[in-house]
C-alpha cells in the first residue's frame, strides 16, 4: 500500500525563522522520503490569503491520504481555517523545538480552535530530521491510507453465511459506518453457473497456465478434483472483475468445502483475499491486513493452547496464498469430506500480527495480538500457524472470552499494533490488544 503525504509550510514573516520556513519544509519532506514515504512538498510557506489559496490550488492536484501543516513560526491560526474552505482533508500538525520561533505554542492554539470547530487532527513534534517523528508520521499515515483503501474495497458475498456460526452473521451498516466497506451480495448460482459453463479442456488449459505454482506441489488430490477446483478459481475470479470485488467471502461448509480453497489460494498470489465459511467481516479483516503487509493472509481458527511452551495453534482447512509457504506445499483433499483441493503446507516462522474483527453498531470491534510465528508440524491438516506471545497464553484465553471475540483470526507477518489502533481510533471502532 503507497502512503501519500502533501506538505506544506506554515509561518509569520513578523516572526524569528520565518526565512528558515523553506527549508524546514524541505528537510521534512527529505526525512519522510527517506522512510519510504511519498511525500508531496507543495512548495509554499502560507502567511497570507493568497499564499493559502496557492497552496489549496496545489493541493487540488495531489491525491495525498494526508496533509502535513509544517508550523516553522507562530502564525495567524485563521490561515488554516481558511485553508479548510478550499481543502478539507486529515491533518498532521508538525511542531519543531526552538525557543523563540513559537512554533509549538502555534500548533497548541491550532489545537484549541480545531477541538472547539470539531475538526480532528494528528500532532507531530520534534526536530525535521528525527527518525522518530517520521516512525510516528508513518503510523499515522498508514492508518488514514488505509481508511482510504477500505472505503474504496468492495466484498462479494457469495451465498450467504453458514448456519450454526451466528458470530459471523455480517451487518451491513456497522461494515460501511466502521470500515468503508461495501458488500456485494450475490447469489451461489452467480458461481456455480459460471463454474459449469467451463469445459474440461478449458480447466486443463488454466492448470496449464499455473503450472509454474502448481507443478513443484505434491499432489494426493484426484485429477477430477483439480479439474473441479480450477473452475471454481476462474468462476470467482470473473466474479471478482465484473462486481469489482476486491474481497470474496463464500459460504463453503459444507456445500463447497475443498472445492473452493485452491482457487483462494491462487486469488491470494494475484491480491484478491478471500474468507471461509461466508465470514464477510473476516474478508474485509484479510483485506485490511493484507494492504498492511503486502503478504497472503492466513485465515484461521484459534484452536490450541499449549501453556508450557506458551504458544497458541491456529489452524485452518487450507486456504492460503503459497508464498507463506515453508517447505512442501502439498494439494491435498479436505479434511472431514475427503474431497477437493486444499493447499496444506507449514508456514514460514517470524513476527505475526492476529486480528479478528467482529460485532455490530457500537460494539463493533477489532481484536489482535502479535507474537512470533515458530517452527511446528501439520498438527492440523492445512496452513498451521503456531505463535508464540510474551502474555501468558491462559490469560490471552480469558480476554478473548471476557471481551467476546469471534473464533476466526486472520494472521499477517509483521507487527501491526500501532497502525490498527491507529485505524480504529479514526474510524470509531472498539480495540482490544489482547
Amino acid at each position: 500500500m503507497k502512503l501519500n503525504v502533501a506538505a506544506v509550510a506554515l509561518a509569520c514573516p513578523t516572526e524569528v525563522g520565518f526565512d528558515e520556513a523553506m527549508p524546514l519544509l524541505n528537510q521534512t519532506v527529505d526525512a519522510m522520503k527517506s522512510q519510504g514515504i511519498n511525500c508531496e512538498n507543495v512548495g509554499v510557506v502560507m502567511h497570507s490569503l493568497e499564499t493559502v489559496r496557492e497552496a489549496a490550488e496545489k493541493l487540488k492536484t495531489t491525491n495525498a491520504d494526508v496533509l502535513m501543516i509544517c508550523i516553522a513560526t507562530w502564525s495567524e491560526d485563521h490561515h488554516l481555517l481558511d485553508l479548510l474552505s478550499y481543502v478539507d482533508m486529515p491533518l498532521i500538525l508538525r511542531a519543531y523545538p526552538a525557543f523563540d520561533t513559537g512554533s509549538l505554542c502555534c500548533a497548541h492554539q491550532i489545537g484549541a480552535v480545531f477541538r472547539d470547530i470539531g475538526k480532528t487532527c494528528e500532532f507531530v513534534y520534534g526536530y525535521a530530521d528525527d527518525l522518530e517523528c517520521v516512525k510516528e508520521t508513518k503510523t499515522i499515515v498508514t492508518a488514514y491510507a488505509l481508511k482510504n483503501s477500505m472505503n474504496e474495497t468492495r466484498v462479494g458475498a457469495i451465498g450467504g453465511r453458514v448456519k450454526g456460526m451466528t458470530e459471523i452473521a455480517y451487518d451491513e451498516f456497522s461494515i460501511k459506518q466502521k470500515l468503508g466497506s461495501r458488500v456485494v451480495n450475490l447469489d451461489e448460482k452467480e458461481m456455480t453457473e459460471k463454474v459449469n459453463a467451463i469445459s474440461d479442456e478449458e480447466a486443463k488449459a488454466l492448470l496449464e497456465e499455473k503450472k509454474d505454482i502448481l507443478k513443484p506441489c505434491k499432489i494426493t488430490s484426484t485429477c477430477e478434483s483439480m479439474l473441479e477446483s480450477i473452475k471454481y478459481y476462474k468462476a470467482l475470479k470473473d466474479l471478482a472483475k465484473e462486481y469489482e470485488l476486491q474481497a470474496l467471502s463464500v459460504k463453503c461448509y459444507t456445500t463447497y468445502m475443498g472445492k473452493i480453497c485452491l482457487g483462494y489460494s491462487l486469488l491470494a498470489e494475484e491480491g484478491i483475499v478471500a474468507s471461509c465459511e461466508g465470514d464477510v467481516t473476516n474478508a474485509l479483516t484479510m483485506k485490511l491486513l493484507y494492504d498492511l503487509s503486502g503478504k497472503p493472509i492466513n485465515n484461521t481458527d484459534l484452536l490450541y493452547l499449549d501453556d508450557e511452551a506458551n504458544t497458541i495453534l491456529f489452524a485452518h482447512c487450507g486456504s492460503s496464498g503459497f508464498s507463506i509457504a515453508e517447505g512442501e506445499v502439498e494439494l491435498a483433499p479436505v479434511r472431514l469430506m475427503e474431497c477437493g483441493v486444499c493447499t496444506k503446507f507449514l508456514v514460514k516462522p517470524g513476527k505475526v500480527t492476529a486480528v479478528n474483527i467482529c460485532g455490530h453498531g457500537d460494539e463493533f470491534r477489532l481484536s489482535f495480538m502479535v507474537g512470533d510465528a515458530v517452527p511446528c508440524g501439520m498438527e492440523f491438516p492445512g496452513n498451521p500457524v503456531k505463535i508464540k506471545y510474551e502474555k501468558p497464553v491462559s490469560q490471552i484465553n480469558k480476554e478473548i472470552m471476557k471481551n467476546g471475540i469471534g473464533h476466526h483470526w486472520m494472521v499477517a507477518y509483521g507487527d501491526f499494533s500501532e497502525e490498527l489502533k491507529y485505524f480504529c481510533k479514526i474510524n470509531n471502532i472498539l480495540v482490544y490488544e489482547i
